[in-house]
Parts: C-alpha cells; structure tokens; sequence
C-alpha cells in the first residue's frame, strides 16, 4: 500500500464528507432524501466527467485520482444514507420506495453517462 496515496485519498474524503454536510444541511430537515439524491447524482455526474477527460486523452496522475475520484467523489456520494432512506420510505410506501430507488440508481447511472460523453465531446 503506499502511504502518500492513502494520505491523498484522506484528505479528499474529508473535502468530500464536509461538501456532502454541507449541503445536507443546507436543505430543511424535513425535506426527505433530496439531499441524499441530490448529492449522489450530482458526484455521478463528476466522477463521469473525470472518466470522460481520460477517455479524451487528458493525463490525470494516481494522486489526483486518489484525491478527487475516490477521496471527493468517494465520501461526498452516499451508499449508506441512500439504503436508509430507501427503508424509510419502505415503510410508508413500497412504490414510492421503488420510485425513489429506480431514480436515485437510474439517475446516477444516467449523469455518469451524461458526464463521460459531455466530456469527452467537449475535450475531443
């Protein structure tokens, strides 16, 4: 394991985890899973920009892509509060858990598409 890398992907995780509190604290605390949406689709988005700029050709080294791909993007997307929110809308309603599920998976699959292409045009 090289320790520099791990070093790196740290202190973008903690840039990533501040970025994701503080937009999840920008949103009402009754506002539902918005915020766990929003964050995990828009890091989509990015982490597909990235790949869309090194698919064009652009060099990015292993401590930029420790930092920004897995320490940033890594703790600003969420896994975890999205499976919570998925259960707690289980238990209200199973359709608008599958609705909120089919978005968030879709949705995140979809702007990671979006990214990589938009990306790659742009810097091709």
């Amino acid at each position: 394991m090289d320790i520099r890398l791990l070093a790196l992907v740290a202190v973008g995780g903690a840039i990533g985890a501040s970025l994701r509190y503080s937009v999840q604290s920008s949103f009402e605390p009754d506002s539902g899973p918005y915020a766990t949406a929003g964050v995990n689709l828009l890091g989509s988005l990015l982490l597909g920009s990235i790949f869309g700029a090194i698919a064009a050709g652009t060099a990015l080294s292993e401590g930029a892509m420790a930092v920004f791909a897995t320490g940033v993007l890594g703790s600003f997307t969420t896994m975890s509060a999205f499976a919570m929110d998925y259960l707690e809308f289980s238990e209200e309603s199973g359709s608008t858990a599958l609705a909120y599920a089919m978005v968030t998976i879709i949705g995140s699959i979809g702007l990671a598409w979006v990214g990589y292409r938009t990306t790659l045009e742009l810097m091709s």
